[in-house]
């Protein structure tokens, strides 16, 4: 079992001491790095007490929340590392192991179970990354922030701006309703097995005040935009099925129908789905 005041274990000393190996089709690439760990975990503590981390995996970011005093929640569909994570941590009072998919977990209710708001952490799989940030941004009146490790490419488009070539929807729905910033970057080096990529750790903080509304009209026009990036905006919200609907509503929004989406402002999107909403 592992100290629960020391140091993390070591992923490649505890994939031998189970006699595993590292899942491709679970995107597992285990972070070895102790500042790394620590850095993560610090980010995490300082938002609350109260943790949800997607995708635990052996439990290096598990054992070090635990040091810091959170309560936390392993959410882990890998049934090997459920199996680790009981065996290394079964008698620690303030760990609950939840065998899910982090994609499909439902924070809301969880967080009514907990009785508290959560902090949402973990190192994401590649290939679910999208889900769970949606799922994050969908569930966000039960979230007190997140700290999570993603592909630098998708920290590139959490952070962007309008008008450059990463901005785009998810940028949109995540900025919408979180101040996204970077806490560190991580090179492939910092885990077992490398990653062809680099990663990076981003904080996401509920905003005071959401940017736009997130209905189904905002959802519409802001997917409309990117669907074709290349058209301009004119053409684009023709795929919503109504062209002079959408010329009325480009219009009343005061917005160029000559413009891309990739140009315009969360404010400007959520200008022109009211627009849009209001000429139905």
């Amino acid at each position: 079992m592992s100290d629960p005041e020391g140091a993390s274990p070591d992923a490649r000393d505890l994939l031998r001491k189970y006699d595993l190996h590292p899942k491709r089709a679970f995107s597992q690439n285990f972070l070895i790095q102790p500042r790394a760990v620590a850095r993560i975990a610090d980010a995490t503590a300082e938002l609350g007490r109260e943790v949800v981390e997607l995708g635990p995996g052996l439990g290096a970011l598990t054992h070090a929340l635990l040091v810091r005093g959170c309560v936390v929640s392993a959410v882990e569909l890998d049934r090997d590392m459920v199996r680790v994570l009981v065996q290394e941590y079964g008698n620690e009072a303030r760990l609950q192991v939840i065998e899910a998919d982090a994609a499909e977990f439902d924070l809301r209710g969880h967080a009514a179970t907990r009785g508290s708001k959560l902090v949402v952490t973990g190192n994401l799989p590649y290939q679910a990354t999208g889900a769970i940030l949606r799922r994050v941004v969908e569930h966000r009146d039960a979230v007190l922030g997140a700290v999570l490790m993603v592909q630098k490419e998708v920290r590139d488009r959490l952070t962007a701006e309008p008008g450059r070539k990463e901005y785009g929807a998810l940028t949109v729905f995540a900025q919408a309703v979180f101040e996204i910033e970077t806490v560190c970057r991580l090179r492939p080096g910092c885990f077992y097995p490398p990653p062809k990529v680099e990663s990076a750790v981003v904080r996401l903080l509920p905003r005071e005040a959401p940017l736009a509304e997130e209905n189904n009209d905002f959802r519409a026009v802001v997917r409309a935009a990117f669907q074709t990036r290349r058209k301009t905006l004119r053409n684009a919200m023709r795929n919503l099925g109504d062209a002079d609907r959408a010329a009325r509503a480009l219009q009343r929004a005061e917005i160029d129908p000559a413009r891309r989406g990739e140009t315009l402002s969360i404010a400007e999107f959520a200008r022109l789905a009211e627009e849009w909403a209001s000429t139905g």
